[in-house]
C-alpha cells in the first residue's frame, strides 16, 4: 500500500454501493485515486458531489474510454452488476493495471461455481499480475461466514439449511422491474411462463456451494429452481399500485439442493418478496448434527451493511495471496471502526 498505510482506492461503478464506499473512504481518510462509470450523466462530475459530501477533486471518467495504464492505487472496487460475465471488462481493466480487485457482484464470491471458465481466466491473470480478486458484500458476514461459524462446533454434520428473506421493493426502481420474477401472476400464469427455471437461481446456489466447499466437502450434485412466494390474504400494495390477490405471486424463492460425496446435504431457500407489516429482512442458518445449532442475522439497512462489508474487506484483499481468493479463506470480517 501507499506510504500512509491507507489503501488507495479506485471506484468502478458509482451507484448506491459505490457512493457508500466514497463516503466511508472520505470518513477514514483513505485516498480515492480515480472513479469510473458507464457513459451518462455521472461522467464528468466530481465523485464526492455525487456521494453528497462535496467536491474531493476526483472526476468520474467514462469506463470505456479511460486510460487505465497510469493508475497508481492499491485496489479497484467494482460495484457494477451481479454477473461475472457482465463485470468481466471491469475486472480485466483493473487487474491489467496491476490492481487488486474487490467486487460487490453476487457471482464474484465463488466464481468457479457460476462461471468456471471465466473464473480460471481471472485466477490466471491475477496471479500473473501478482494481485488478488475477491467478491464481498453483505453475503460475506451474513451468508458465508455465518454458515461457517454455526457449523464450527459440530463433531458430526448431517445437513445444512440456509434461508433468507429480502424486501423486493428497495431492490427495484419501478414496479416493471419486478415482473420478470412473476410478481402479481396467478400460480397457473407463473408456471406457464416457465419462471421455475429462471437462471437467477443458479447464481444464488453459490452461497451454499461456497460454505459446503469451505467446510471441506466435495460437491456431487447441485439442483436449482425457483418457486413463487404467495400470501394467504389479499395484499394491497402502494408500490405495485394494486391489490395482489391471495394466492398470487408476491415474489420469488430461489432454491438450491446440494449433495456431497461424503453424505452431507445442503439446501438454500432465498426469498425476495414484498414485505407485510412486521416482516424483517433476515438470513438464517441451521445445522443438523452433533450438536445442532441455528443462527439468524437481521439487518436494519441492507444497502449500508452490504457496502460496509465490502469496504471492511479491503485490507484483507490487499494482504491476500495473488489469484482468486474467496472471503472464506480470509477469516471472519473485522470492523474498521478504529481505522482512521
Amino acid at each position: 500500500m501507499g506510504s500512509s498505510s491507507k489503501p488507495r482506492l479506485v471506484l468502478y461503478g458509482i451507484g448506491q454501493f459505490g457512493k457508500h464506499v466514497v463516503r466511508f473512504a472520505h470518513q477514514k481518510g483513505w485516498p480515492i485515486v480515480a472513479a469510473f462509470n458507464r457513459a451518462g450523466a455521472k461522467v464528468g462530475q466530481d465523485v464526492g458531489e455525487l456521494a453528497g459530501i462535496g467536491k474531493i477533486g476526483v472526476i468520474v471518467q467514462d469506463c470505456d474510454t479511460a486510460d487505465y495504464s497510469r493508475i497508481d492505487a492499491d485496489i479497484g472496487v467494482v460495484t457494477s452488476t451481479n454477473l461475472l460475465e457482465t463485470n468481466h471488462d471491469a475486472h480485466t481493466r483493473l487487474i491489467g493495471a496491476g490492481l487488486n480487485v474487490i467486487c460487490h457482484g453476487t457471482e464474484s464470491y465463488f466464481p468457479q461455481a457460476n462461471n468456471p471458465e471465466l473464473a480460471a481466466r481471472l485466477d490466471a491473470m491475477a496471479k500473473e499480475m501478482g494481485v488478488t480478486f475477491t467478491g464481498s458484500g453483505i453475503w460475506d458476514m451474513s451468508r458465508i461466514w455465518s454458515g461457517l461459524l454455526v457449523s464450527g462446533p459440530t463433531t458430526e454434520l448431517k445437513s445444512l439449511l440456509h434461508r433468507s428473506c429480502t424486501d423486493i421493493v428497495p431492490q427495484c426502481e419501478s414496479k416493471e422491474q419486478t415482473y420478470p420474477f412473476g410478481n402479481t401472476l396467478s400460480i397457473e400464469e407463473w408456471n406457464a411462463r416457465g419462471i421455475r427455471d429462471n437462471p437467477i437461481a443458479a447464481s444464488y446456489s453459490s452461497i451454499a456451494l461456497h460454505v459446503v466447499t469451505a467446510l471441506g466437502y466435495t460437491v456431487r450434485n447441485c439442483t436449482t429452481y425457483t418457486e413463487p412466494c404467495v400470501f394467504e390474504e389479499d395484499y394491497p400494495n402502494d408500490f405495485m399500485e394494486c391489490t395482489i390477490p391471495a394466492g398470487n405471486c408476491v415474489g420469488i424463492r430461489m432454491v438450491a439442493e446440494i449433495e456431497t460425496e461424503e453424505g452431507l446435504t445442503a439446501r438454500s431457500e432465498i426469498e425476495v418478496r414484498h414485505f407485510r407489516e412486521g416482516d424483517v429482512e433476515h438470513m438464517f442458518w441451521e445445522v443438523e448434527g452433533m450438536p445442532g445449532a441455528r443462527i439468524r442475522v437481521e439487518r436494519d439497512d441492507s444497502s449500508h451493511m452490504s457496502a460496509a462489508c465490502l469496504f471492511n474487506r479491503i485490507p484483507d484483499v490487499i494482504a491476500a495471496p495473488p489469484g482468486v481468493q474467496p472471503v472464506s479463506k480470509m477469516g471472519p470480517l473485522k470492523s474498521t471502526a478504529l481505522n482512521f
